[in-house]
């Protein structure tokens, strides 16, 4: 970008604007423009509407600041702008070559770029990264308990991604480097898949802590119409040896509050074949997907009450909020307002207590941050604004639910649940739904290899399966969300998707 270009791209910004300017190189060394570097972080089936890109520029403290878009437009070269914030951090989806697209996070060591820097981005992205595997490392091997204990492969990985970290800063020319930095980063997300997936076999390996760990997939609403397969399901059930399921109750159109005794007949035949097989179930009140208009939190909380009241004895764990920071509540075009279903949930959460308080109540946030699309539901920034209108309050478990072809997660999860540790102190914490890609044709944005779609579910499956056992103050979770289609579609039929979970549960079990 000519000096020129610049001047003229940074005139066009308001007045109190503040900028940072970016070098980004593709894994091949090339540099990239702007339109290039959006290309580059983009999901290659649906490219963002403007310029958007998934990026999410907050202050020092995770607060989402002025200034969106903040790609500078009509600028050929990359550079960031904002208003008001006197440092900024940023996170992005980025593809770590032979691996798959990973949220990352640049924060120049912690204190956040001010007006005026010009940064090389993939050295920013790697050190970032390496600087918060250390972090990571370290609080895992003193602090932790168990402490990690890492293997030949996991001293292995780590010492490699050192070695790469060191050879990039060595690195000359600047293409050179730059593409130093990309296998580096490559270097630090095998070795930090590595440290969740084997910590997480020696927490689920510890007496103490491997039996209160869930192990868990998902029936969604559509398993009432396989009565017939009800014994089937729950022998498959037991044969992956899942200990929890997750019962998505259907919105019921003609009683959606539960209220008649008619409404929970198949509900009982099926949780019956479930306790015989002593498998728990966490009931979803209302699953994100299945709100209907004119809800209010007075039918909310009737809803609550009156599953709670059936299935007393038999449900004892409750997800009360599903995806609340989610923008298609009540239907993607016109969806309900978020105060509405903030209070919504917390209403439900609050008649659940006061029914029985030892009932156990779960919210699921959704993950993504820059590909909300705005800043008001990114999971952190909706929390804060949640929490300062008493959400959590009457929440014992926190969970997240993880689609990372739609919002990419990769060397995000160790962090992500570091932060959600931080603002929800007093709660458990758990994976909640997850999958990849729901039908058979790729979209999105791309894991393990690009096009890949079996092979990117089996090891999205299998990895944060592992890792969910190595998130802070973790129940486990990991309630796959199409599991009645992916691992036992109709007819009485298993899917190698399911002997996947199933050898997993061999591998890492108590």
């Amino acid at each position: 970008m000519t000096s020129a270009a610049l001047l003229a791209a940074l005139l066009a910004l308001p007045a109190s604007a503040k900028t940072v300017r970016l070098a980004a190189y593709d894994n091949d060394g090339k540099p990239m423009d702007l339109a290039r570097l959006i290309a580059f972080i983009s999901p290659a089936q649906t490219r963002p509407a403007g310029n958007a890109a998934g990026l999410l520029l907050t202050d020092v403290d995770g607060v989402p600041v002025a200034g969106r878009p903040w790609w500078v437009e009509r600028s050929s070269g990359p550079a960031w702008s904002w208003e008001g914030a006197d440092k900024v951090r940023a996170s992005f989806p980025w593809p770590i070559e032979k691996d798959g697209f990973s949220t990352v996070q640049v924060d120049a060591g912690g204190a956040g770029y001010a007006d005026g820097q010009a940064i090389l981005l993939n050295e920013e992205i790697a050190l970032t990264a390496y600087r918060m595997l250390q972090e990571s490392f370290k609080d895992r091997t003193t602090t932790w308990t168990p402490t990690y204990q890492p293997g030949r492969k996991g001293l292995e990985l780590l010492a490699a991604a050192k070695d790469a970290i060191a050879r990039a800063k060595a690195a000359r020319p600047e293409p050179t480097q730059a593409r130093a930095y990309n296998d580096a980063l490559q270097a630090v997300s095998y070795a930090w898949q590595q440290m969740l997936f084997e910590h997480g076999r020696q927490i689920a390996e510890d007496p103490k802590l491997g039996p209160a760990l869930r192990w868990g997939l998902t029936l969604d609403e559509t398993v009432i119409d396989r009565v017939s397969e009800f014994d089937w399901l729950a022998d498959r059930l037991q044969e992956a040896r899942a200990t929890w399921v997750r019962l998505v109750f259907r919105t019921n159109p003609l009683d959606f509050t539960y209220s008649e005794p008619k409404s929970f007949t198949i509900y009982d035949e099926l949780l019956s074949r479930l306790a015989e097989r002593k498998i728990r179930v966490m009931g979803s009140v209302l699953d994100s997907l299945l709100w209907p208009k004119g809800v209010t939190p007075e039918l909310y909380a009737q809803r609550a009450n009156n599953l709670a009241i059936h299935f007393k004895d038999r449900i004892r764990s409750w997800e009360v909020a599903s995806e609340p920071n989610g923008t298609w509540i009540g239907g993607s075009r016109e969806p309900l307002p978020d105060e509405l279903v903030l209070d919504c949930v917390m209403a439900g959460a609050s008649r659940l207590k006061k029914f029985d308080p030892t009932l156990e109540t779960v919210a699921t946030l959704h993950w993504w941050e820059g590909t909300a699309g705005d800043d008001r539901h990114p999971t952190f920034a909706w929390a804060r604004w949640a929490k300062n209108r008493g959400f959590g309050k009457d929440l014992d478990v926190m969970a997240l639910s993880l689609y990372p072809h739609r919002h990419p997660v990769g060397i995000a999860f160790d962090p992500m649940f570091s932060r959600l540790r931080v603002a929800f102190p007093g709660q458990k914490l758990m994976l909640g739904g997850f999958s990849f890609i729901e039908g058979k044709d790729f979209a999105g944005y791309w894991w393990l290899e690009p096009g890949s779609v079996d092979e990117a579910r089996k090891d999205v499956l299998s990895l944060y399966t592992g890792a969910a056992c190595a998130v802070p103050q973790t129940l486990g979770g990991g309630f796959w969300w199409p599991t009645l289609s992916q691992m036992f579609p109709p007819e009485k039929r298993t899917t190698a998707l399911f002997r996947v979970y199933r050898n997993l549960r061999k591998r890492i079990s108590r």
